[in-house]
């Protein structure tokens, strides 16, 4: 943390805290809008519970982008006092209009815009010196500023774990939350919240069998087997591994140190073969977060599973059911979850399959890839799509990934990038990419160095295309 102003990091979210209390006592309502994704919807349901202990109202509305057409929705809300959760720093100059009638919190960690004006309280570790990629995430940011409002709100660091494996914090080299991140996760520990653990990252690994753990493994995506549970049961059959005991079957959890060691060993092999970088074969290696008060037999019990399983319900257009676990919720909630994440992996498997067929699709530059997903990819799922693509091993992992699909409307274009932290380290920054380029064409975008984003017109594509490929060649 050398060098890093976390001092007046946390004097920001002491500030947004006193902010928000102000404005309970004084009118009690508060709308509170996050970003589409796991950390997002994490972020914006720590904020609501915190506002609901102080005794005030919330609304709590997840939003996949921030445009004109949204601050004209969030105008029809009546209120003096709007919340932004990690979302909102790359458009702080579309949000500026909304200052003109009433304060505006904006509680974020992607690449802010230099802009600042009356009426605007914006809370981001970037402006301290802190990276918004890999130390903190929109919801620990929450967290914080939650953490402020009163001690009750300790508890909510186990979403602010989960929102941080959701945004793909843990993309060090052992697959571990760091920095501010780490220190969330210590609080979670001392209040007997979290159990940290190292071992096999298979999805599943305490509630499903070992091969039906394997084949539902998408980070990294392993050819052939995710996906495949007849291939990945024959995998396990062929090592020797007893699939059950006592007529019950074993999970990952179950398994002894040498079972384990014989998947890896075996794996390391077999994805070696098919391409895939040392890096690449020991992210299925890393720190397991265990809730502690979670049932056991739950996906919830596993902080990976619970930031999965929101992204699922959240890709499949069901952002109730997200909150809903987020803020308590379990029976019903739980089971339509669970049923929307099967049906999000067949979905996700199914494009990534059409994607590797259809010729021209994948195009592969001096600079880049470019995944046209026109077609074949829904805008709702291009995200997660890019991050698979981007851990698949198949494609030359010096190079970032730029995937495109139109929007709903066939009016935009949205675009999702990805790199490894390889390329970061050398100079990547995709977050200042995406934010310059889009802005040559008319559009929007910004994020992460390792991972950004933007919505363009769809007739500025391949001007769009172009300055992205210049821009990657003039930082590498």
């Amino acid at each position: 943390m050398n060098g890093k102003d976390v001092k007046g990091f946390f004097e920001d979210c002491k500030t947004a805290a006193k902010e928000i209390l102000e404005h309970v006592e004084k009118d009690g309502f508060i709308p509170i809008f996050c970003h589409n994704d796991p950390d997002g919807v994490t972020a914006g349901s720590i904020l609501a519970k915190a506002v609901y202990r102080a005794g005030g109202d919330f609304l709590l509305r997840v939003i996949d982008r921030i445009d004109e057409k949204t601050v004209n929705e969030v105008r029809k809300i009546p209120s003096n006092f709007y919340v932004f959760a990690e979302i909102g720093s790359g458009y702080l100059d579309l949000l500026k209009p909304l200052s003109e009638q009433t304060k505006i919190l904006v509680i974020d960690h992607h690449r802010p815009l230099e802009v600042s004006y009356p009426n605007l309280t914006h809370v981001n570790p970037m402006l301290h010196g802190i990276d918004g990629a890999k130390e903190i995430s929109g919801s620990g940011v929450c967290y914080f500023v939650a953490k402020n409002m009163g001690e009750e709100n300790l508890d909510q660091s186990c979403l602010a774990i989960v929102g941080a494996l959701g945004d793909l914090q843990d993309r060090t080299g052992n697959r571990c939350l760091e920095s501010l991140n780490k220190q969330i996760v210590e609080e979670a520990e001392k209040r007997g919240l979290v159990e940290v653990t190292t071992d096999l990252l298979f999805y599943g690994r305490e509630t499903r069998p070992i091969h039906k753990a394997i084949a539902t493994t998408m980070n990294p995506f392993i050819p052939g087997l995710s996906g495949e549970e007849d291939v990945c049961l024959g995998f396990i059959v062929n090592l020797g591994i007893p699939l059950k005991k006592d007529d019950h079957w074993r999970s990952v959890a179950d398994l002894t140190h040498e079972e384990k060691q014989k998947i890896f060993s075996e794996l390391t092999i077999y994805l070696s073969k098919k391409g895939f970088s040392g890096e690449a074969i020991f992210q299925l290696i890393g720190c397991v977060y265990t809730f502690l008060r979670e049932n056991k037999w739950t996906p919830l019990r596993d902080a990976r599973e619970f930031a999965s399983i929101l992204n699922a319900c959240l890709k499949m257009g069901r952002a109730g059911v997200a909150v809903a676990l987020c803020l308590g919720n379990r029976g019903e909630a739980l089971d339509e979850a669970q049923n929307l994440l099967n049906e999000y992996r067949k979905t996700i498997g199914h494009r990534i399959s059409l994607l590797f067929e259809k010729p021209q699709t994948i195009v592969e530059f001096e600079n880049m890839y470019l995944v046209r997903c026109h077609g074949i990819v829904e805008e709702r799922i291009l995200s997660p799509i890019a991050t698979i693509l981007s851990s698949s091993g198949g494609l030359n992992p010096n190079k970032p990934i730029i995937a495109l699909t139109k929007t709903e409307d066939g009016g935009r274009i949205k675009v999702s990038a990805r790199a490894n932290q390889t390329l970061v380290d050398k100079g990547l920054n995709l977050g200042v990419i995406m934010q310059n380029a889009a802005q040559k064409v008319g559009g929007q975008g910004g994020g992460h160095n390792i991972a950004a984003g933007a919505t363009i017109p769809a007739n500025e594509e391949e001007n769009f295309v172009k300055f992205v490929s210049q821009m990657i060649g003039l930082q590498r």
